[in-house]
């Protein structure tokens, strides 16, 4: 077969659905962000009607009053959603671990089987359980139930992204650690999580970014409180919580803008958690690729 005969250009059949197929895959994206567009733009318009920086650093006033923040609020969320990234974080690439590196063991289809289950329960039984589990045995709703229903929900998210990352470890890799006769707690702490830590990172972000929101848990763990509270063992606010008990007061129009204020915020606040996300990953990445 002759040099031209196999750079003949491409028919115009073949060129027109081409053209086609590109076309219907802009259209699907495009359509598959509207809802985010539509809702982000509704958002701003109605949390900016009670925005304001003084939001973000006063403590709520009287319901039906103007004014008031979200300061409460927003300490409780970061503090509760940090430490249940604590919690779950390592429980989580210990799942993942022991799933990839020790598949040969018998309890580790059980674990990933636990943990997919894990994944698929509603958050309000979350909460209803941690509710039985520490509120009922504790005498008082606390910050620590509602954290530890926060890490409940991000334990699978966290465990299904590293193992799923570990998974994709180069096989020279492991050989070579295995040739240089490394313990494979050496090789997994030095050589196999530094290697796919930026996806283990995206992992982190989005189960803290589906945590944040959760109101339902909360509500049964947390239970909420007018005043900034750093003390675990006692009710705290989140901003989830704050939008809910602005919500329901439709009848005050002052606590339906500042849900909307609060909502607002905490989107802010999920959006900059993943450009953080995102910015320590990439500095992984650099960092693995260096020779």
């Amino acid at each position: 077969m002759s040099a031209s005969q196999l750079l003949r250009a491409t028919s115009p059949r073949r060129s027109g659905i081409d053209r086609l197929v590109y076309a219907l895959c802009v259209a699907a994206g495009i359509v598959a962000l509207l809802p985010l567009g539509a809702v982000i733009l509704f958002l701003i318009v109605n949390g900016l009607q009670a925005w304001s920086p003084a939001f973000l650093v006063e403590l709520p006033g009287p319901v039906a009053t103007a004014g008031g923040g979200a300061l409460h609020a927003i300490v409780g969320t970061l503090m509760m959603t940090g430490l249940a990234l604590l919690i779950a974080t390592p429980m989580a690439l210990s799942v993942a671990i022991l799933v990839i590196e020790y598949r040969g063991s018998r309890i580790a289809p059980i674990v990933r089987t636990a943990v997919d289950l894990l994944a698929g329960v509603p958050s309000i039984v979350v909460g209803i359980f941690v509710y039985a589990l520490v509120v009922l045995s504790t005498g008082h709703f606390s910050g620590l139930a509602g954290s530890i229903a926060l890490a409940i929900i991000m334990l699978p998210i966290i465990a299904r992204t590293s193992e799923e990352m570990l998974k994709i470890v180069p096989r020279r890799l492991r050989e070579g650690t295995m040739a240089l006769g490394m313990p494979r707690w050496r090789a997994l702490t030095s050589v196999f999580i530094p290697t796919v830590a930026s996806g283990i990172l995206t992992g982190i972000v989005l189960a803290l970014s589906r945590a944040i929101g959760e109101t339902a848990p909360l509500l049964f763990t947390a239970l909420g409180s007018n005043f900034v509270q750093t003390d675990f063992s006692e009710p705290m606010n989140a901003l989830p919580l704050y939008i809910f008990q602005n919500a329901i007061n439709i009848g005050f129009p002052v606590a339906k803008q500042r849900a909307w204020a609060a909502a607002l915020t905490l989107v802010v606040i999920v959006l900059l958690l993943n450009l953080i996300g995102r910015w320590l990953a990439s500095r992984t990445i650099v960092r693995s690729s260096r020779p």
